[in-house]
């Protein structure tokens, strides 16, 4: 990112809500860096989150879903404990 004169825009993660996502917040940080003259191109989702283990609830991540697919921005998902669903050989 930096090679690149990229600037990164940190999103909060509120640890009253078990490190839930204000979705408001994170609108907010995309509208301010549009405002200041950036165009947010990606977000990094890394769930379960380190070092805490938390989990985002579904309503978090359809919300980080529908946001990136509005301001056409790419999302990277660290998700390396996700749980393999299905069965071998199907």
């Amino acid at each position: 990112m930096t090679l690149f004169n990229g600037e990164l825009l940190p999103y909060y993660l509120d640890e009253e809500k078990n490190w839930g996502l204000d979705v408001k917040d994170l609108h907010s940080v995309v509208e301010r860096a549009k405002h200041n003259g950036y165009t947010p191109r990606s977000i990094v989702v890394i769930n379960p989150g380190n070092p805490t283990g938390q989990v985002m609830g579904r309503e978090d991540l359809e919300a980080i879903v529908k946001l990136c697919h509005r301001e056409n921005i790419l999302i990277i998902a660290d998700e390396v404990y996700q749980q393999n669903i299905y069965k071998q050989g199907k």
